[in-house]
């Protein structure tokens, strides 16, 4: 029976290290170790964008203690982030030189393609070297919110295991899924991910955590929790009660629990009484773009989670210059056609509608685009030269 572990209200990286106690029973001295952090997006320390840096120190102290006989920490950005930047700019690069640990861009070990055994949407999927080296990995991620797959947890923080662009793959998978009901083709490509990238640990960061528009765009919340379980999807179905939902909210967990033949009932989780701390959740499916921000006019087909980030953000900081103004239509995604750009004044976003280009069509270059060069071609009408 797999068990569960949540921590509330103690200093981050102490959580963490306690946290880290109750699932780590191996030797760790003959084992090799990642913390594959969330550092998706580029943004501040302890803001619930990112990993929390003292959640992370706390975990390398503990395999330390334990005297790992070699302890790594990295992650791989979204398309057009930079890995070691963002890293940097979450404050996990500092805390890393500061314990005298390797922290590392996950691309630069290098790729493999790895076969999807009884793959539903994908047959094979490119992915970064260093995940497969190691002997043990501790999925560490924040808790999320997410605009496509309802939250991002400890299960779909693997997919920053995937190599460069092969991450926008499960976003773009042109066929349709088994059933509809049940999940759409993220959430089904989340469960092929899983069975060659499965974690051996999680450790969740809840210190500070993010709701609304997730992954990137929402507002922090405070939680001040530490889970943990040597479960992934214990621990995903654990959290997204303490974020106010329902146990059976989430289609990708869903799907996984199906898949791995779990029962809810079998999870264990320590304090039992652990939804006293319990918050609602606001939901990115709460926040439509289309109701929020009527204009511009979003058409999003087949976005990655870069143009996503973009979208959002453009919102964020430049809605209130067209609330009133001419209607426009942003078009994002690489399934987007012509028949989307029909009537009106179109502007295709980000180099994925590149072949859409025609006249009376502005075009914003990008992978992804810069929020603030969507609104300069808004506002000029046409493409605009570098």
């Amino acid at each position: 029976m797999p068990d569960v572990y949540v921590f509330q209200g103690g200093e981050p990286a102490r959580m963490a290290y306690e946290a880290a106690e109750r699932i780590f029973d191996e030797d760790a001295s003959a084992l090799s170790v990642l913390l594959k952090v969330n550092t998706g997006f580029k943004g501040p320390a302890a803001s619930g964008l990112c990993t929390h840096p003292e959640v992370v120190r706390g975990l390398i102290r503990f395999f330390r203690d334990q005297h790992v006989k070699k302890l790594y920490v990295g992650d791989s950005s979204i398309v057009g982030v930079d890995s070691v930047e963002a890293l940097k700019s979450a404050g996990i690069w500092d805390v890393c030189a500061q314990e005298g640990v390797e922290c590392l861009n996950l691309d630069d070990s290098g790729m493999e393609e790895r076969e999807i055994p009884g793959g539903v949407m994908v047959q094979k999927l490119k992915m970064s070297r260093l995940p497969f080296q190691v002997d043990r990995v501790v999925s560490v991620p924040v808790m999320k919110t997410h605009m496509y797959a309802g939250v991002t947890l400890s299960v779909k923080n693997m997919k920053g295991c995937l190599y460069q662009k092969d991450k926008t793959r499960l976003h773009r998978i042109n066929q349709a899924p088994p059933d509809i009901r049940k999940g759409k083709c993220l959430d089904y490509g989340i469960v092929d991910l899983m069975k060659v990238c499965y974690p051996d640990y999680v450790v969740m960061d809840a210190v500070v955590a993010m709701e609304g528009f997730g992954p990137s765009g929402g507002p922090p919340v405070d939680m001040g929790m530490v889970l943990s379980s040597k479960d992934a999807l214990s621990a995903d179905l654990t959290a997204i009660q303490l974020m106010g939902m329902a146990p059976d909210a989430v289609p990708h967990l869903n799907l996984l629990r199906e898949d791995r033949g779990l029962d809810l009932a079998d999870i264990r989780v320590h304090p039992a009484d652990y939804l006293k701390w319990k918050r609602r959740f606001q939901l990115a499916s709460e926040h439509d773009l289309h109701l929020s921000y009527p204009n511009p006019r979003v058409v999003d087909r087949g976005a990655c989670s870069a143009c996503h980030a973009a979208m959002v953000q453009f919102f964020r900081y430049h809605h209130q210059e067209y609330e009133n103004g001419p209607e426009a239509t942003l078009i994002f995604g690489g399934d987007a056609t012509e028949e989307d750009c029909r009537g009106g004044r179109v502007v295709l976003v980000g180099n994925c509608t590149a072949r859409l280009r025609g006249e009376g069509r502005a075009f914003c270059k990008g992978c992804p685009p810069v929020p603030s060069q969507i609104a300069r071609t808004i506002d000029a009408g046409v493409t605009l030269d570098d």
